[in-house]
């Protein structure tokens, strides 16, 4: 737990994070300090992106039921225990404990297997969220970190993993709907994609967790970050989260991230912050590199040659969903644009377009011609900045790609590297 108390004062909305691990087996009490046993396990609603904590099952000595008590009856989660309302009648037993859905024992301690069957990772750990009164499942911790603190070896982490031991979470949103055969004992936790393109994806969604978490924790993760890792997720969060991490980052740190960067994204992530700062971070680049930068962020007739990343993934429509997983796999650490593939004839003329997201949730064998968008908003090589950006903020898109007269795809541009001005 990040903070000795989490707050679930009905006045309070500050998001907090938490481990199951670590408020398993509190002692559960009412308002009046009448102990009622021990957290044994959550019960829970699966849910395609977070699923959300429904009730406590309470576990009680000498044989009896455990109780079941509501996620709306608890008053507030210390490190001392947790406390729920003062109920006259009391909780109701769950008498069929073993039918419910249950965080800890469907979970906990099982093998994540990929789409593909292979095995990813046991879950050591699952990190919650509580937000506004709710707390909701967001990822699966399979860290050796959260191996060792699970152990009782917290003391011992920084000695047998080092000053700076990673992160590593798979995001609830990939977890398959749990099936009927998971059981206490057996059955494995399965994912909606490949191992390899969980790990290509993760990298976005350290930027999803950055958001989530309280500045100091946030502070603290960016920090362990690799200056790759840092740099994708700095160009991925909102403004609000990048002023807070550049204000509290050493500046040859920053030189050692932005060096991952292109101007475009640089200069995006510049014109968030005060001017001061914004200034003593330009001193830092390259001069032919803060040229450009400052050419993005102060002209808006720069055309979209100049703005478009070259990267890009161009897949012909007659590969499958699988065959393009297979090639997202290699291409997309090289590429500045992940989120759409772009259809694309043998001379790379412009097809059509695929989100990523419809491409995971498609049949393996389906060729991606008959998933594919085909009226595709693009634009020249010399549409201006502003035109560019009036199409972001008209059709709410991601990246728009840049073709040439016979609509031969050279690059894409990315809705985080135009909307300068947007908070």
């Amino acid at each position: 737990m990040q903070t000795s108390k989490v707050g679930l004062n009905k006045h309070e909305v500050e998001t907090k994070r938490l481990f199951l691990s670590e408020i398993i087996d509190k002692k559960v009490r009412t308002q009046s300090g009448i102990k009622i046993g021990k957290l044994k396990d959550l019960c829970f609603v699966d849910d395609p992106k977070y699923a959300e904590v429904t009730s406590l099952l309470i576990g009680r000595p000498f044989g009896h039921l455990p109780l079941n008590v509501p996620w709306s009856n608890v008053i507030d989660i210390t490190d001392e225990g947790i406390t729920v309302e003062n109920r006259p009648e009391g909780y109701p037993e769950s008498k069929n404990a073993e039918e419910l859905l249950l965080l800890r024992s469907k979970i906990l301690d099982k093998r994540i297997l990929d789409l593909e069957g292979f095995d990813v990772e046991v879950v050591y750990d699952i990190q919650l969220l509580l937000t506004e009164r709710k707390l909701f499942v967001v990822a699966a911790d399979v860290s050796q970190n959260a191996l060792i603190h699970r152990l009782g070896l917290g003391f011992l982490a920084k000695h047998l993993l080092g000053t700076t031991p990673k992160e590593d979470v798979i995001p609830y949103r990939y977890v398959q709907p749990l099936g009927a055969d998971l059981t206490d004992t057996k059955g494995d936790v399965k994912l909606t994609i490949t191992k390899n393109l969980l790990r290509d994806i993760h990298r976005e969604d350290v930027a999803d967790i950055l958001e989530e978490l309280t500045r100091e924790e946030r502070i603290h993760i960016f920090n362990v970050l690799d200056s790759q890792t840092a740099a994708d997720a700095l160009g991925a969060t909102e403004a609000r989260v990048q002023r807070e991490i550049l204000a509290s980052v050493d500046p040859e740190r920053v030189r050692e991230i932005f060096s991952h960067l292109s101007p475009v994204e640089i200069a995006q992530i510049i014109s968030v912050l005060p001017l001061e700062n914004a200034k003593e971070f330009r001193i830092t680049l390259r001069p032919e590199v803060a040229t450009k930068v400052q050419e993005i962020m102060t002209q808006h007739t720069v055309p979209a040659s100049a703005l478009a990343m070259r990267r890009v993934l161009a897949f012909p429509g007659d590969i499958t969903v699988e065959e393009a997983f297979k090639r997202f796999r290699q291409e997309a650490p090289n590429s500045a644009v992940t989120m759409y593939i772009y259809i694309v004839d043998a001379e790379q003329h412009l097809r059509g377009v695929l989100d990523i997201n419809e491409l995971l949730q498609a049949n393996p064998e389906s060729k991606l011609d008959e998933l594919m968008t085909r009226n595709v908003i693009a634009v020249a090589p010399t549409t201006m900045r502003g035109e560019v950006e009036t199409l972001f903020r008209r059709y709410g898109f991601r990246a728009i790609p840049v073709v040439d007269e016979n609509r031969r795809i050279l690059g894409a541009i990315r809705e985080k590297g135009i909307l300068l001005s947007e908070d």
